[in-house]
């Protein structure tokens, strides 16, 4: 737990860098920013987090805090959304042409790219399961 805090303190504190607060009175310039009182200014720079999810809004707002990392710790890929959707398309492709390989079954264009935008559908993607069936059924 103590790894964490030391860790929490260290994104916090920098970001106040960042933003220009001075390491002297830093929790008295919190103070003033956030209207938050002297002990929560406090144990945020030494790295609590604070309870209120919405200050928690707040801070990252505030001093552009990325809060995933803030609260985990850890970095999440952010994908922008084309690449969303090359990510989707990718999957979907792939899922079609391995089907297509496994059933020894060819699709004409068309169908492959009807069934590639069913698999990106997620309300439709289900159905996909049947069609395939179908498709090979003897």
């Amino acid at each position: 737990m103590a790894e964490l805090r030391e860790e929490r303190s260290k994104v916090f504190n920098l970001a106040l860098d960042r933003a220009g607060v001075p390491k002297w009175g830093r929790a008295s310039a919190v103070v003033k920013a956030t209207g938050c009182s002297a002990a929560s200014a406090q144990a945020w720079i030494k790295g609590s987090l604070p309870s209120d999810a919405r200050r928690v809004i707040e801070l990252c707002d505030l001093y552009k805090i990325d809060l995933y990392y803030w609260v985990m710790l850890e970095s999440r890929e952010v994908l922008t959304p084309i690449q969303q959707t090359a990510q989707q398309m990718t999957d979907a492709i792939l899922f079609v042409k391995e089907f297509e390989e496994k059933s020894n079954f060819t699709f004409t264009p068309v169908q492959f790219a009807k069934l590639c935008a069913m698999y990106v559908d997620e309300d439709k993607r289900e159905s996909i399961g049947d069609i395939m069936d179908l498709l090979t059924a003897k």
